[in-house]
């Protein structure tokens, strides 16, 4: 999920978080090394593949993709910050934080009737049910406490861990030339505004760059 918010003084701030509850590798490097195994790895290859090999060395790996399940419609997934962030307020006072976006209801698909969907249908579901009524999420922070990792995104801070309610973020429309603005937004995590800086940890920086380098190309 991908937030952009314009402020009264005309610049934006950005929010981009996974339905992952923890991010598979920790580096740009590792990051680029399993896109570059996935695609070395299509359905007919030897075993074991490079993916499995690179899964093998990196357990954070298989633990990040068993943490997600397919959800029944976008509306009823929820989404992680898996990078930490710092709230900074006008005393200095500093306090990281991971953002969670959580839906009304969760409703995750059994793999069985997952398996049996067609490859679009949560693009194509969304506007239907929009169609319906606004869809309803709760903006949270969960605020990390002392000894919490805030430069590795593969560690997941304990569930005990204060939230605080931030906001509800309504969608009541879907854009009915949708593709076509997609190529237009970029989003990049980096995008700051007073108050928010960012944390130790090195994804942020990668994702600024390659997010730009993919807005760049798809509008060439």
């Amino acid at each position: 999920m991908a937030i952009k918010f314009h402020l009264p003084d005309g610049s934006d701030t950005d929010m981009v978080i996974n339905s992952f509850k923890f991010f598979p590798v920790a580096t740009g490097e590792d990051f680029r090394d399993l896109l570059l195994a996935l695609a070395a790895s299509p359905p007919d290859a030897s075993k074991p593949t490079k993916f499995e090999q690179f899964a093998a060395s990196h357990p954070s790996v298989p633990a990040a993709f068993a943490s997600m399940s397919t959800p029944d419609s976008f509306a009823d997934e929820e989404y992680y910050g898996v990078n930490a962030f710092v709230l900074v307020n006008k005393s200095g006072e500093r306090q990281a934080v991971r953002y969670q976006m959580v839906p009304e209801r969760v409703v995750h698909l059994v793999a069985s009737d997952a398996a049996k969907q067609p490859p679009n249908f949560l693009m194509d579901e969304l506007p239907e049910r929009l169609k319906r009524g606004p869809v309803t999420f709760h903006l949270r922070a969960q605020l990390a406490a002392a000894g919490d990792s805030t430069k590795d995104p593969t560690i997941a801070w304990p569930n005990d861990r204060k939230v605080v309610e931030l906001g509800i973020l309504t969608v009541d429309k879907a854009a009915p030339n949708s593709a076509e603005m997609e190529k237009k937004l970029l989003f990049l995590p980096g995008e700051l505004t007073d108050g928010i800086e960012e944390s130790d940890d090195p994804l942020i920086d990668v994702r600024n760059g390659a997010y730009a380098l993919s807005f760049s190309r798809r509008n060439q």
